[in-house]
């Protein structure tokens, strides 16, 4: 009797790939393998392949893997249906939840209790251990997206990180021991320089052991924010590959899928206990983001394997409206195909990459899935029909998938540090040219948006007085409020409404409160828009980034108050995360001030906004 051949990493040649005994391949797959989406939508749409194939899953499962074989692909990925993996003879890969589900997504907290490691344990033992000896199994992903910056796996907000996550836990808590720990060494046992960096209300390191409420009071917090990750990840990824080796020696750790990215200490923890970097990586654009793919390569010493990515169509067959989910919209199915061309020719040509796995195999319900996703990923509408013109290229590319990577002559690039960076100082475009005299950019009379945490009742009522000042009633709840300020009429503009401010560098706010209240700056380039929205385009070459700041505290009696812009950074929740990291002052969008929670109401009387 012949021994198992699992399938493993090679390098050869300066390529990756997997192999199997003497074969080797590249992971081409689709997730979500299904006979039906399990959703139940108000009006009853969705994909169910079963009454074709008389409500026999075996024979669902044949057809389903034939298809998959017909265009090439050769991996059944995640999220399938089980007698895919387990009666059908092809490559697969598991999505395990080695995390436990806790309040607003408790997956990395707290990673130090023995309960957590228990439960990661009981969950391997029912989740891995049966397959160990299934040769067909590629190997394990950990998890999905875990919440590495304290919400999400993507940055939400710069108030929130592992470390708010991990102040909330008791104060005997494994957890938050460690975290006292942590910023004891961190700090090098000096309170006034944690003190320096973050607002807490406590009076010492053991007082602070009490406490839960935390705020960064400077930008040089993230670093402490990025280690802190880091530690939790070092735990975590430790954890999850000795419990999955301990019931599997046999199949490959394949990481977490990461939402793109995750901090660097993150990335680097990962690749010291993973087989391979799994990363779901969409674009709207179709171009990959190859200098981020070839920092994380360097960075972890691992190849990476694509484990998401897709696009969705305005025109579709199942009437999907593509309101929820990844922004990957494109015009139509060609567009699509060749959104795909582009984006799977340059990933495959990549040294270190293994595969690639398409998100999903039929269409979205359109009138949304159990989470409100309603997209059009499929290869299938949501009548089992194929998408022909996607099809057509990805059959093609897959068929070749093999000799493109084995033939590329791209070799290992230069990786610019700053890719992976989780803090980097503030470039103001034209600050070597100050300003020959102040601009100001809004007062009462202009154009101004509120905003805030409305389910929390966090909201600022605004109101217009004769004298030529706003009256600003102040809700900081939930995870706060802002006011969002645009340019005077007067301001010289650019043809999408955005003016120049080059040569500033600082804000002078002319604000007078009744009450203290912190309030944080913040700076909208031109083109700025949700992280979501994957693309951003802005005039004269901005590129549609968020800056913000952590502000200062502002006193009764006092004011104006000037705000230097270099104190702002990258704002991780809104705006492009790509771009060139240039505060671009020829283009800028609009100005906000933010008031951040965990502080009480006030009201404020505001007169102008300038910069100097």
């Amino acid at each position: 009797m012949k021994n198992p051949a699992f399938v493993r990493t090679v390098q050869e040649n300066g390529k990756t790939w997997f192999a199997r005994g003497d074969e080797r391949f590249l992971s081409l797959g689709v997730n979500c393998v299904l006979p039906a989406d399990g959703s139940k939508p108000s009006d009853g749409r969705r994909y169910n392949a079963l009454p074709k194939h008389q409500n026999n899953l075996d024979a669902w499962a044949q057809t389903a893997a034939e298809r998959l074989k017909s265009w090439n692909f050769n991996t059944v990925a995640g999220w399938s249906e089980e007698v895919l993996y387990e009666k059908t003879p092809m490559l697969h890969t598991r999505v395990l939840w080695l995390g436990p589900w806790g309040k607003n997504d408790g997956r990395l907290t707290d990673v130090f209790s023995p309960d957590y490691e228990e439960a990661v344990d009981r969950e391997a033992r029912k989740t891995v251990a049966p397959h160990a000896t299934n040769e067909y199994l590629i190997g394990y992903f950990a998890n999905n997206e875990l919440p590495w910056y304290g919400e999400r796996g993507w940055p939400t907000s710069p108030r929130v990180s592992l470390i708010t996550s991990y102040m909330l836990l008791p104060t005997q808590s494994p957890g938050k021991q460690r975290l006292m720990k942590f910023f004891r060494d961190y700090y090098n046992n000096d309170f006034a320089a944690f003190n320096a960096e973050w607002k807490t209300g406590a009076e010492s390191f053991e007082d602070l052991q009490g406490r839960q409420y935390i705020l960064s009071g400077a930008r040089t917090s993230a670093k402490a924010v990025a280690a802190w990750a880091g530690l939790v990840a070092e735990r975590y990824f430790q954890l999850c590959a000795e419990t999955i080796r301990r019931y599997d020696p046999n199949h490959l750790f394949l990481g977490v899928r990461f939402a793109g990215r995750a901090q660097e200490s993150v990335m680097a923890a990962c690749g010291k206990y993973a087989d391979v970097i799994s990363i779901n990586s969409y674009s709207k654009s179709g171009e990959p983001d190859l200098p981020l793919l070839r920092a994380v390569a360097a960075l972890t010493g691992k190849p990476i394997l694509i484990t998401e990515f897709s696009w969705r169509a305005e025109e579709n067959n199942s009437g999907c409206p593509n309101t929820h989910g990844a922004d990957v919209t494109v015009a139509t199915q060609q567009n699509r195909a060749d959104a795909f061309s582009r984006y799977a020719t340059q990933v495959l040509e990549q040294p270190f990459i293994l595969g690639y796995h398409w998100f999903q195999l039929f269409d979205q319900p359109p009138a949304g899935r159990f989470d409100g996703e309603d997209s059009n990923y499929g290869l299938l509408d949501i009548y089992d029909q194929p998408y022909d013109e996607l099809l057509s290229v990805i059959t093609d590319i897959n068929g070749r998938a093999g000799e493109i990577h084995a033939q590329s002559k791209v070799t290992p690039q230069p990786v610019d540090p700053n890719i992976l960076a989780d803090f980097r100082e503030t470039t103001l475009r034209g600050a070597n040219e100050p300003l020959a005299q102040p601009i100001l950019f809004t007062d009462a009379s202009t154009r101004f948006i509120t905003w805030g945490d409305a389910d929390a009742g966090g909201k600022i009522d605004a109101q217009k007085n004769d004298d030529g000042t706003l009256t600003l009633h102040i809700h900081p709840a939930g995870w706060g409020c802002g006011i969002t300020f645009f340019p005077r009429d007067a301001l010289p503009k650019n043809p999408d409404a955005s003016v120049s401010l080059l040569g500033a560098d600082r804000f002078v706010v002319d604000l007078q409160c009744t009450s203290p209240i912190l309030v944080g700056p913040s700076l909208s380039e031109s083109g700025c828009g949700p992280v979501s929205s994957q693309t951003f385009s802005g005039y004269g070459g901005a590129d549609g980034e968020g800056y913000t700041g952590v502000g200062r505290e502002i006193q009764p009696g006092e004011g104006p108050y000037t705000l230097p812009l270099k104190e702002m950074g990258l704002n991780t929740g809104y705006g492009n995360q790509r771009g060139n990291k240039i505060v671009d002052m020829q283009a800028v969008e609009s100005l906000q001030l933010f008031f951040p929670p965990n502080q009480p109401p006030a009201t404020l009387t505001f007169r102008s906004l300038s910069l100097q």
